[in-house]
């Protein structure tokens, strides 16, 4: 009897694996670690030509690079790639610095040696001009650039390296491990009050080389000293260098005039108020120009002629400084503002001196954080945006006065009120308070001052979001009674605290991207 050899089965190689559909193959890979799904890709042409367009996506459409010689050249070639420079939308420019006057102590001389020397590299990349070069040269080659980023923070988006995994900068892990232990101390947060100033002038000016115009500029900055100063708005233009994504034989100077004229979002945390240093008490009434509120209103100058020119901004985002937050009462009282006669507008500017504020009548979004002002004058602001939707106030604080029956508890009750008085209390879509406080408004010490944190609902903050049958307006009429009935029952919904860290401790920045991320992680940004 003739023997029948059994047929065995074909194998389940990479090439059938290739040959799987595209969802499956996804949910195969979709929870694999950035070193196994490379590896999946090595395995045949065919699987990585599946894996293409998703590795694409998840690893090469929102980067950060550090300001260093390796990251940004990183940067460049990934911008001369033929199918990664297709992908790349989102860009964020890491702002580590190199902290030479940290408390940081080397553990050899080996380690001292290489950090001052890193120290020096990136000294000599900023003040030569080679960073401007190399994010010049790599926006000229990104077709499809949306959003450009300044941030000293990691991104918790990416969850394929397991929960709370955090993303840095491209390079930064590298330059730790070539430190050594603790240099990642040296890189978290600036010390240099001017370094994300002069960062960002430098990514503007990048930009306005390069002919990029994405819709999307953002700053979120975690440190108290970090923040956006008067010079970081310069809007004058400067010679154009030769790029090789920009058209040749053109030798006009360039601004950032045409990039301002396309953003939708903009994200700023701001530094330029005034200082506590610089006097030992406010007044909130005084005028304009008096000898306290004189400095705080000029250093905004630059930053209303930098808005005048942006009519398209549908979300803004302003994030204060963190020490001399009451003194943010100046800035909100004059955000808009005209600009003066004698301030200069850079050639070929056709905005208004009387506008500083064009976007005003579409803006949709309106986020402001580490805040203080009176009730009227966060009102009045309000009132300047007739088609707000979305209101979200973080670490806001409210100034009231002892001497009159406004207490700290019932402060934001009124506020609350008079938005149901207002058009907002109809059209607001969704309403966003955390970390909310109110701070007595005259004689208000920086480092001695009694701050009430608001509890509401037995927690630190609340979002309502309206729907057909729950409009807005129905929820804000309970809240403003459900306030006034339990102030008389202070300890229960207020808790004081002497030591102003217990209310301004943790992050300073709201987060980075839209509401459906706002939840990520308190470490991010907390919003």
């Amino acid at each position: 009897m003739a023997l029948v050899q059994a047929e065995s089965p074909p194998a389940l190689g990479p090439d059938r694996l290739s040959r799987l559909p595209a969802e499956l193959l996804l949910r195969i890979t979709r929870d694999l670690t950035t070193t196994e799904l490379c590896a999946v890709r090595l395995c045949s042409r065919a699987l990585e030509s599946s894996l293409r367009h998703f590795f694409l996506l998840e690893f090469f459409q929102h980067k950060q690079f550090m300001l260093t010689d390796f990251s940004l050249q990183t940067l460049l070639a990934i911008a001369r790639h033929p199918a990664i420079s297709q992908t790349l939308r989102h860009v964020s420019i890491g702002a580590e610095e190199f902290c030479v006057n940290s408390r940081f102590v080397p553990q050899n001389e080996d380690q001292d040696t290489s950090f001052f020397t890193a120290a020096a590299q990136q000294q000599a990349l900023l003040a030569s001009g080679r960073a401007l070069h190399f994010l010049a040269a790599a926006f000229s080659l990104l077709p499809n650039l949306e959003t450009v980023q300044l941030s000293n923070t990691p991104s918790y988006t990416q969850f394929c390296e397991g929960p709370r995994a955090a993303w840095h900068s491209y390079g930064l892990r590298s330059t730790c491990e070539q430190l050594g232990k603790g240099a990642h101390r040296l890189l978290k947060k600036s010390t240099d009050p001017d370094f994300s100033s002069r960062a960002f002038a430098m990514v503007m000016t990048a930009l306005a080389q390069s002919d990029a115009r994405p819709a999307n500029i953002k700053v979120s900055m975690h440190s108290k000293v970090a923040g956006l100063k008067d010079y970081a708005f310069d809007l004058a233009p400067v010679p154009r260098l030769s790029l090789p994504g920009v058209s040749a034989g053109n030798d006009t100077d360039v601004d950032t005039l045409a990039i301002l004229a396309g953003l939708r979002q903009l994200h700023l945390k701001l530094q330029f108020v005034l200082h506590p240093h610089r006097t030992r008490h406010i007044v909130p009434d005084d005028p304009p120009f008096s000898g306290r509120s004189k400095l705080a209103a000029m250093e905004s100058l630059a930053l209303h002629a930098w808005l005048a020119h942006c009519p398209k901004v549908e979300w803004l985002r302003l994030n204060l400084h963190k020490e001399p937050r009451h003194y943010n009462d100046f800035f909100l009282r004059r955000l808009g503002s005209p600009l003066p006669a004698y301030y200069p507008l850079p050639p070929g500017s056709i905005a208004s001196r009387d506008i500083t504020m064009p976007f005003a009548s579409h803006l949709r979004r309106l986020d402001l954080g580490i805040a203080c002002c009176s009730v009227d004058v966060l009102l009045d602001l309000l009132d300047r945006f007739p088609a707000l939707e979305y209101l979200s106030l973080y670490r806001f604080s409210l100034m009231f006065e002892k001497d009159k029956a406004e207490t700290a508890h019932n402060i934001w009750s009124k506020f609350l009120r008079a938005l149901v008085e207002s058009p907002l209390g109809v059209q607001l879509k969704e309403l966003s308070l955390r970390r909310l406080g109110t701070v007595t408004r005259y004689f208000v010490y920086p480092y001695s001052k009694k701050t009430h944190t608001l509890k509401l609902n037995g927690s630190d903050g609340i979002k309502y979001t309206a729907e057909l049958d729950k409009p807005m307006i129905s929820w804000l009429r309970k809240i403003p009674f459900e306030l006034i009935q339990k102030g008389s029952s202070v300890d229960a919904d207020l808790e004081f605290f002497e030591d102003n860290s217990n209310y301004l401790g943790g992050n300073d920045t709201l987060s980075e991207h839209g509401d459906s991320e706002l939840e990520e992680s308190d470490t991010e940004d907390g919003f």
